[in-house]
Order: C-alpha cells, then structure tokens, then sequence
C-alpha cells in the first residue's frame, strides 16, 4: 500500500482554484450587474476557505507522519497520541491549551499551530506560509468585507494594495490587472499555488 502524499490535496487546491478562477472571469467579464456581483464574491470567499482547508490538511498529514513529501521525504509522526485523524482535533486542543481550533488560513496562527505540534517538516512549512509573497492576509481583509460588510472591515480591505484606483472595495476591481500583467484575482490563484507547493516540500 502506498504512502499519503502533500500531492494529493495540492492537486485538489488547483482543482478547485481553476474552478473559482473560471467562475470568477465569467462573472467579473459580465456587465456589472448584482448576481455578477454576487458570483465573484463568493469566489473570494471560496478561494479563502479553500486555503485555510488546504492549509489544515497541510499541518494534519505532517503531525500525523507517514507520509511523502514533495522532495521524498517520509515524515514520522510528531505525537505519540496522534495515531489517526480523528484524534488529531482533541490532540491538538490539549497541546495548545486551546478551546477551538486555529484560522487556518492565518499565516501566523497555522505555523504557531504547526510549532505546537512539533512537525517534522515545520521549516518547510513556516517559511511558505509565511513568505512576503503569499497573497492571504490581502485576501482575508477583503474576503471578510464580503462576508461582514461594516465600516472597520471596509477599511481593512481598503487598506490592501487591491483597490487603490477606488474609493471604495468592489470585487469587480479584482478583475483590474496587477503590474505584473496578471489579474489580481489570477494573481492570488498563481500565489497560492506557489505558497503551497513550497510548503509541502
């Protein structure tokens, strides 16, 4: 029987970022109407939830070990109780002191989670994630004006480098393109894959 591999939800993250990113041109390419609106902000909201999912798989297959890294390395396992997923939930809880699990998506809180757990591979893991490159902490402050509509969480989306030929965040400007010549949204798809395929080296 072959081993877990990172390959396997790397290869579901670029499936379903193709996906959002397909669904995200449709609508943003559209005339700027409320359902095309609609469809691109919850591509956002997806693509964040997306990560933070990715991000956890990360960080469970590594504290659990036995299983393959990008560069070949089989992981051991980081606990002596993590001896399957089901346990890694209450596992993690009584390491951290914690009553909930981390924000996955966080650069920040996942690695402090990966450090908890005492990975293997947490050079790895620390360096991707939290890489000045890595398009998340833009796309948490903007995904969550999408989801929390309020003044703080408009001017913490404004604050991105995302809608500066705006005076307000309209998820159509994610259509604008970077200095790079790639879309922003585009931008944060191609990002993350690099993210994460550093991170599962």
């Amino acid at each position: 029987m072959s081993k877990p591999s990172f390959e396997v939800p790397l290869r579901r993250l670029r499936l379903e970022m193709a996906w959002l990113l397909a669904e995200f041109s449709t609508a943003a390419s559209g005339r700027p109407n409320r359902n095309n609106q609609l469809a691109c902000e919850m591509t956002v909201i997806r693509l964040y939830d997306a990560w933070a999912r990715f991000c956890r798989e990360l960080v469970i297959l590594s504290s659990l070990g036995d299983v393959v890294t990008a560069g070949g390395q089989i992981l051991t396992r980081s606990h002596p109780d993590l001896v399957a997923r089901s346990v890694f939930t209450p596992v993690y809880l009584k390491l951290s002191g914690r009553s909930w699990e981390p924000r996955w998506a966080d650069a920040t809180a996942c690695i402090r989670a990966a450090q908890c757990l005492s990975i293997q591979n947490l050079i790895s893991v620390t360096s991707a994630l939290g890489a000045a490159n890595s398009p998340a902490e833009n796309m948490r402050r903007i995904r969550n004006f999408f989801a929390h509509r309020g003044h703080s969480t408009s001017t913490d989306a404004m604050g991105t480098t995302c809608f500066l030929a705006c005076n307000k965040p309209s998820v159509f400007h994610l259509n604008d393109y970077t200095t790079g010549g790639v879309r922003i949204f585009e931008s944060w798809t191609d990002d993350l894959l690099v993210v994460a395929t550093a991170a599962i080296q």
